[in-house]
């Protein structure tokens, strides 16, 4: 009876994770099935690269996903039977293609374990029992709605991103707060092995999109401050975790400007959408040298093209650090896309059971409004001011996360919103998922706060 009382709300919580993991197997159809799309070919012609040559990182796509797009490296008996063309209004069935069913697997696994594990690794670190009953269930409901759970169907990175990014949180969670309540951050072995996991998803992770990779300089600008705290200054582990994301970071930025993957094309069609029919805004990239684009395609304008590929990341930079005006007035009249909802388009649903109850379940906890990024901002306002004021261990922990995990939400955003105006909503979607995630992770601390007595130790 101890056992049980003492024990309540895990047992409760490890129940709800076993009829929500039986739904998610059941209810969605086999696990194996998936569909293609635009990007599908160019994932397995990349994966080609020997994974001991330079080319598994600065080929056309990242690390990750030429390691996962080995299982169908195979052209004798691997083939795409379903492809998915929503543009074109040709949506297709999923199938269990050959080769593809075992990616399809892994981002399955992937995702039903790594919302679990961010719910229970959340709950863990939470006080009242039903904060972390609430809690962990809301997690877990967020990753088996079809707004997300459909995607881990689609061989594409979007799956991967998001369920990825579920479990480097939960891990972020566990290490944070070890570390803020020890005296001695990182002395323990466990904690030292817990940030050298953390490190090695962190890394592979960052090389599943090209966008990741803008999360380290915003999570090394983070660590740095706490050098000047007295108990992380002999922490030696912590600064080898920095100079590990530094390397990560120069890794893929090599790759990326040796492959030109973000200049060849997803840079062009920005610059096609928001810099060539502006005079005023031409101009100013003469200013780095932008000659006349000879061709409308790229490949008959090899003077143009020639410039972007050295000059126009720098240059585009530089328009959009200069014109805030420009970046807040594009957000401002695409907000409506910011606040849209995110199901995948590519295949049909008849087959998936009681989908329109997991839809409005789903919206419950995937709110499509504005509204959150308001919110998840005003969140990080008041986790600084609140630890600033009271300097508790936890409150500090809890408001490190907050300002760590919306910078990447942020950053992502920002980057993959303004980086490619082509696809631009399923680039966008993962980091706008952040974004919702972020209110359920966040709030709880202080529902957890007022049902705990106030008490932030």
């Amino acid at each position: 009876m101890k056992f049980l009382k003492t024990h309540s709300a895990s047992l409760i919580i490890l129940l709800v994770f076993t009829v929500g993991i039986y739904i998610r197997a059941s209810w969605y159809g086999d696990l194996r099935l998936s569909i293609a799309n635009a990007e599908t070919d160019s994932y397995i012609s990349a994966s080609r690269a020997s994974i001991f040559s330079w080319k598994i990182f600065a080929g056309q796509r990242l690390f990750t996903t030429n390691l996962i797009y080995k299982l169908a490296d195979d052209p004798a008996n691997c083939a795409i039977t379903s492809f998915g063309k929503p543009g074109l209004g040709e949506e297709d069935a999923r199938e269990i293609q050959p080769c593809f069913d075992r990616i399809a697997l892994l981002q399955n696994y992937l995702s039903v374990f790594g919302w679990c594990f961010l719910g229970w690794m959340l709950a863990r670190w939470l006080k009242n029992p039903f904060v972390k009953i609430f809690g962990a269930t809301s997690i877990m409901v967020f990753g088996f709605t079809p707004q997300i759970a459909e995607w881990d169907s689609v061989l594409s990175p979007e799956s991967l991103s998001l369920s990825m990014f579920a479990i480097l949180l939960g891990l972020a969670l566990e290490v944070v707060f070890r570390a803020a309540s020890a005296d001695e951050p990182f002395k323990p072995i466990t904690d030292k092995a817990l940030l050298a996991v953390l490190m090695v998803w962190y890394f592979l992770w960052v090389f599943v999109r090209d966008v990741h990779l803008y999360a380290i300089p915003i999570t090394l600008l983070l660590i740095v401050p706490l050098f000047l705290l007295k108990k992380y200054k002999t922490a030696r582990p912590l600064y080898y975790a920095s100079t590990a994301l530094m390397i990560f970071f120069v890794v893929g930025y090599l790759s990326a400007r040796d492959s030109l993957r973000a200049t060849r094309f997803p840079l062009m069609n920005s610059l096609d959408e928001y810099i060539l029919p502006y005079p005023a805004r031409v101009e100013f990239f003469k200013q780095y040298g932008m000659p006349e684009k000879e061709a409308p395609d790229y490949k008959d304008a090899p003077v143009y093209q020639a410039w972007a590929d050295e000059n126009a990341s720098k240059a585009y930079a530089m328009f959009l650090l200069t014109h805030p005006g420009f970046v807040v007035t594009t957000l401002w009249w695409n907000l409506d896309m910011l606040s849209d909802e995110y199901t995948q388009p590519y295949f049909f649903t008849n087959e998936i059971q009681n989908r329109e109850y997991l839809l409005t379940l789903g919206e419950m906890v995937n709110p499509q409004t504005g509204a959150v990024y308001l919110l998840t901002f005003a969140i990080v306002l008041v986790f600084i001011f609140q630890a600033l004021q009271h300097r508790a261990l936890r409150l500090s922990a809890w408001a490190w996360l907050a300002v760590c995990v919306y910078g990447i939400a942020a950053g992502t955003l920002f980057i993959s919103y303004f980086g490619d105006t082509a696809g631009i909503r399923r680039h966008i979607m993962p980091s706008v998922e952040m974004f919702r995630l972020y209110l359920w992770v966040f709030l709880l601390p202080f529902l957890d706060l007022s049902l705990s007595g106030g008490s932030e130790e």
